[in-house]
């Protein structure tokens, strides 16, 4: 490796070399910029340094959002974290900021160094630390927190044929999983696989990790994480060291395209994980499918079955690759689980996908927008398009003011009333987990939730004590008296003892 000795200032652009090869960027700069010849890193100061937030005023409900999709720049979303707050969510989940090549690619999930800001979400470009920093701040200031998706398990060199930009050129042989005949692995689907047993490796992720937590960023939500586990868990386990030291949220996604480790005891207790079961089960109910009411039981208590406790299970419905929540509901796809109800039906709908997400146990997440009916027209993989079909429309969001407001009203019950303690009923005093069975109720504390996915109004009997009455409904005429609820066709009911209503 060459390596020149000279005086350089901020804004400066370096490179690396070996042996007369090509320019490669530094893996730990902290600072890059893309050229006519191709990235090069850029000399910068050490990034802003923040004390930690104080603690969340109430559990996590986190709103997951792409920074030029939301706000197009780290500036602009500050513009409308107000609005957030205003949902009852009190984390953002930013999509990848590592610095990643535009070009078709919209998502951001092909880093080519990890420890940097990607420059196009600034409005100062070669303030981009500092923009983030301001955005951590003004969630701060709201008593938000900020959680980061970072992408370890693989980088945008892609594939053998794909351009050598940085580690590749330095130490493929070690930094890359590689079958006996050369090949790269490619469980994350992206052309590569990181070896996370490499001791570079390792140092590399604690490094970018360190400094956006000292930046100020809350918690990580780690992608395709279970490729971070091939080492047999040793990376996870200095992960799960530093992240308790630091006193940081961790989060996986337990999953890659050669292994599924959703509630493995390969994640330690206090990490959360993504879980899929949830989204599919509650989708599938939701749209009438048979034979789901034994594992919708499951899934609103915190899915007991995968994790043993409540505590790890992330619930959602909708992320960033998928369907939006309207278009579960407009469109319809075995893929997805989805379907078009028609437009009379839709805003019920989604309410009813509002509701079970929320009063779930658990920790809860939906993507941007989908409190106001923000529409991919149908798209559910839109990691290339970069472009109206994927910006949020603010100057739209009053056509759907009554949901964001039931969101509101959910996110408040929630607070007051903590999804604990389940007791499952059906119509009468037992649930029906028989294939046709498509109702069932529960009380958690104080409330009492009656959900009716059959496609005729189904009648409830209240089979616990106390003076109940409604609070909540996702349908137009329901309602009840004394201990009876009538439940219209595909919607739910919510009941709160009249002493803790409020």
């Amino acid at each position: 490796m060459w390596l020149a000795e000279v005086q350089a200032e901020r804004g400066d652009q370096y490179w690396l070399s070996i042996d007369g090869g090509p320019p490669l960027l530094d893996p730990s700069c902290r600072d890059l910029e893309w050229t006519a010849e191709g990235p090069r890193s850029v000399v910068r100061e050490a990034w802003p340094v923040f004390p930690p937030a104080p603690a969340l005023a109430a559990p996590p409900v986190v709103y997951e959002l792409h920074v030029r999709g939301f706000g197009r720049t780290l500036r602009g979303c500050i513009e409308h974290l107000d609005h957030v707050a205003s949902t009852g969510a009190n984390v953002i989940e930013l999509m990848p900021l590592h610095p990643f090549d535009s070009r078709g690619n919209y998502w951001g999930y092909m880093p080519v160094v990890w420890g940097a800001v990607h420059r196009d979400y600034a409005h100062e470009p070669e303030r981009a630390a500092e923009e983030l920093a301001d955005l951590v701040e003004a969630a701060h200031a709201r008593g938000m927190h900020v959680w980061l998706d970072v992408v370890f398990n693989h980088t945008g060199e892609g594939d053998a044929g794909m351009p050598t930009l940085c580690l590749r050129g330095l130490d493929d042989t070690h930094v890359y999983r590689h079958h006996e005949l050369g090949r790269y692995t490619n469980d994350s689907g992206c052309g590569n696989d990181i070896d996370p047993a490499n001791p570079y490796v390792r140092h590399l992720v604690l490094e970018a990790l360190d400094r956006f937590a000292r930046l100020g960023i809350d918690g990580f939500r780690f992608d395709l994480a279970s490729l971070l586990t091939r080492d047999g868990g040793e990376l996870v386990r200095m992960i799960s060291e530093w992240g308790a030291w630091r006193g940081v949220t961790l989060v996986a996604e337990p999953w890659d395209m050669g292994s599924y480790q959703v509630g493995s005891p390969v994640w330690p207790a206090h990490w959360l994980q993504w879980n899929d079961r949830f989204r599919d089960d509650v989708r599938g109910f939701l749209r009438g499918e048979p034979g789901l009411v034994p594992a919708i039981r499951q899934r609103v208590q915190g899915s007991p079955d995968l994790f043993g406790h409540p505590g790890a299970s992330l619930n959602f419905v909708t992320a960033h690759d998928g369907l939006t929540l309207h278009d579960l509901t407009a469109f319809t796809s075995d893929h997805h689980r989805s379907w078009d109800c028609g437009p009379e039906l839709r805003r019920q709908q989604l309410k009813n996908f509002f509701a079970v997400l929320l009063l779930s146990a658990g920790t809860p997440m939906w993507v941007m927008g989908d409190e106001f009916g923000r529409s991919q027209q149908g798209h559910g993989n839109p990691y290339d398009v970069d472009g109206p079909l994927t910006w949020v429309e603010w100057t739209t969001t009053h056509e759907w003011s009554e949901l964001t407001e039931f969101v509101r009203a959910l996110a408040r019950l929630r607070r007051a009333h903590p999804p604990t303690g389940f007791v499952f009923h059906g119509v009468g005093p037992e649930l029906d987990e028989s294939h046709d069975s498509r109702s069932l109720a529960w009380c958690a504390g104080d409330l009492y939730v009656m959900v009716n996915a059959w496609w005729e109004p189904l009648t409830f009997e209240v089979q616990q004590p106390g003076d109940w009455r409604v609070v909540l409904t996702t349908a137009d005429g329901d309602g009840g008296f004394g201990t009876t609820v009538t439940v219209a066709p595909r919607s739910i009911v919510v009941l709160a003892r009249a002493s803790a209503a409020g």
